[in-house]
């Protein structure tokens, strides 16, 4: 296994494990991180002997999504950077998608923003009852979206529009109804219902799990996975820098309102 400076990744017989591992910003997601998580899953996903992907963090939350310093630093960089930055950050989700062998996502405590990409991406997804999650993109001016065509395949556009557009954190009683969670816990029995659920996975046979996970990626294609990546870093990186989505990542870094959430006055 390589040494990384954001995640640690380790195996244990046939389950191959990555944790995000940035304690100090809640695992928040930077570019260091995306493409070593890249760089995991690519190895994790070639080796033979590797049958399933543990996804999981330390500590109280799973992740708070982007890095809002890395996100505002888009004023020091080109469209072009900007998207070649959520290119990366979008294939790091259809990889988790594309791997043959199933990826399983353990979470606990706040799900936020970006985060939830890997949740949705992931095959099987277990959360802990109190974990608590958000699309808080839009109240930082900015779009989700380089997630939302997993987000959309997993719980679908209607329930997506509500988490989306207003941006309030739902439980993982929802998110399991919504179909972006699989199996829910009690709090501090993850671990533990995380291995039933990975004993389980490898009674199966490991040629047929990966013939599956093909066959469903297949089927449920939606016009061409390049085209869509394309598409959706472009918007990202477009909303990066629009003096909106600055004045919202400055706002919340500044621990402000933002310029447009203002009191509305009564009719």
């Amino acid at each position: 296994m390589n040494n990384y400076s954001t995640i640690q990744t380790s195996s244990a017989g046939p389950v191959g494990t990555i944790t995000l591992n940035r304690p100090r910003v809640h695992h928040a997601l930077n570019m260091t991180m995306i493409r070593e998580l890249t760089d995991a899953l690519h190895e994790l996903g070639g080796d033979d002997q590797i049958r399933i992907v543990l996804l999981r963090s330390t500590g109280a939350n799973f992740s708070a999504g982007a890095d809002i310093n890395w996100m505002r630093e888009g004023t020091n960089q080109s469209r072009e950077q900007l998207k070649q930055e959520s290119m990366e950050l979008a294939g790091l989700f259809r990889l988790i998608t594309e791997i043959l062998i199933p990826c399983v996502c353990a979470v606990q405590g706040k799900v936020i923003g970006g985060a939830n990409g890997l949740v949705a991406a992931s095959d099987l997804v277990i959360a802990e009852n109190t974990a608590r999650f958000s699309f808080s993109e839009v109240k930082l001016g900015l779009i989700p979206a380089t997630i939302v065509p997993f987000v959309i395949c997993k719980a679908g556009r209607s329930r997506t529009a509500a988490w989306m557009l207003s941006g309030e954190p739902f439980s993982s009683g929802e998110a399991l109804a919504g179909g972006l969670v699989h199996y829910t816990c009690a709090e501090g029995e993850l671990e533990k219902r995380t291995g039933q659920v990975i004993s389980q996975l490898l009674k199966g046979g490991p040629e047929a799990m990966k013939g599956i996970k093909k066959m469903l990626r297949e089927f449920s294609a939606h016009g061409g996975a390049q085209t869509i990546q394309e598409e959706t870093a472009e918007l990202i990186a477009k909303t990066r820098i629009s003096p909106e989505g600055q004045e919202g990542m400055n706002a919340f870094l500044e621990k402000r309102k933002p310029d447009w959430n203002v009191k509305q006055e009564p009719t």
